[in-house]
């Protein structure tokens, strides 16, 4: 963990289009006691540009202030907003800290669901993919810094989030997502553009029995978290459990494939490639069928196919042998009982986002408990497997920096 610093002075920036003025009051509300600085589009009538009000969010930093926040006008806060803020900053002063991630981003909401399941609050993010903004923490300097590197970029480029994955990675700067998140799309109707990306939630929104305690933000990193975001190695991989199928995406960075494109490998022809074999997997799910007093649950999963069911137990037991394989010491997790509920709320939004739309529209709440239950299960049955192999050597130690 990073040395604590004396003084933490956090300013907080709201961009916002004039369509959503009435939004502003409840935003404002939430952030007290701080008063956020309203930061209107400069160019409300002019073709949709985040990037444009981004600009001068990221410039809205007083000389006083140690750090820099900037939400969009389309957020929820969770309850105790500011004071788990400015825990979490004084935790970690020197990283940037993204308060929300997107629930099926291709890399970060992997990297987000296999720190809770090892019991980590903090989930270093990609530095290819893009950086979520719907809410993201800066040192001040740093912030400064992004303003002016947004303002060498035009605006009809739209998007200021691939730009700052760029600007942080090229800085040096390493992005740690909060587990739970602090902020929440509240899915308005897009106006910039989005419309098709459908509905828009995050990995594992606090609240809900989901709400962190004031002392999990001094739990330190383990390094293994930071090495799978780096991507320092060819087999590193992300899980995704989109269009009721498994897959598996390998990451290899600085090889030019794109981050974004929905090609993802086969689970059942990739995974021994990442030390866990098929078979295993199937016989798994067979067994937890099979136990005693399952017959209920296995009923209720009959509204779906039983491949959707098979696929999304293996997306959660690798996801559970792979979050086995981060060392470090007990002071380095959470309470059992606080990952629970977090591993809880991120298989939830799994399969709110991974369903396709047949099945999605085939599960009832029934059905969706006993996807859940079963995927529980199944993360529990991958961490058994006591770690995947094989891997880097790495020590996987909790990061004291």
């Amino acid at each position: 963990m990073t040395g604590a610093p004396e003084r933490i002075e956090l300013s907080v920036a709201v961009m916002y289009h004039p369509s959503r003025v009435a939004n502003l009051p409840r935003l404002v509300e939430s952030c007290a006691p701080a008063v956020p600085q309203l930061v209107a589009d400069p160019d409300p009538a002019g073709p949709p540009s985040p990037l444009r009000t981004a600009k001068a969010a990221w410039a809205a930093v007083p000389d006083t202030a140690t750090h820099h926040l900037v939400l969009q006008d389309d957020v929820l806060l969770a309850e105790g907003f500011t004071a788990h803020l400015e825990r979490a900053v004084r935790a970690r002063p020197q990283d940037g800290i993204a308060l929300y991630v997107n629930r099926n981003s291709p890399q970060n909401s992997y990297l987000v669901r296999r720190a809770a399941a090892a019991g980590s609050p903090w989930a270093p993010l990609s530095p290819h993919e893009y950086t979520p903004t719907l809410g993201l923490v800066l040192p001040a300097a740093d912030a400064r810094a992004l303003a002016q590197y947004l303002r060498t970029h035009p605006d009809d480029l739209r998007d200021d989030d691939e730009l700052v994955t760029g600007f942080c990675r090229d800085r040096g700067i390493t992005v740690l997502a909060t587990v739970p998140h602090l902020v929440e799309h509240a899915n308005q109707p897009s106006i910039a553009g989005n419309a098709e990306h459908g509905i828009r939630c995050g990995v594992a929104f606090a609240g809900g029995g989901a709400d962190p305690s004031p002392e999990q933000w001094a739990v330190p990193l383990p390094k293994d978290l930071l090495r799978r975001a780096a991507a320092g190695w060819d087999r590193e991989f992300a899980v995704e459990f989109y269009d009721s199928r498994c897959l598996l995406r390998f990451v290899r960075a600085g090889r030019g494939e794109p981050v974004e494109s929905s090609f993802g490998w086969e689970w059942t022809d990739w995974s021994a490639a990442v030390g866990v074999p098929p078979d295993a997997v199937l016989a798994a799910l067979a067994e937890e069928l099979s136990a005693p007093g399952s017959a209920a649950r296995t009923a209720a999963l009959s509204a779906v196919p039983a491949r959707t069911a098979a696929d999304l137990w293996a997306a959660a037991y690798l996801l559970g042998a792979d979050a086995a394989t981060v060392e470090g010491p007990p002071e380095a997790r959470l309470p059992r009982a606080d990952r629970d509920r977090l591993v809880r709320r991120a298989v939830e939004s799994w399969i709110a986002c991974g369903l396709n739309a047949e099945d999605a529209a085939a599960a009832d709440e029934r059905a969706r408990r006993a996807l859940t239950e079963l995927a529980l299960a199944a993360v529990a049955r991958g961490a058994a497997l006591g770690g995947r192999g094989p891997g880097p050597d790495d020590e996987g130690e909790a990061q004291d920096a």
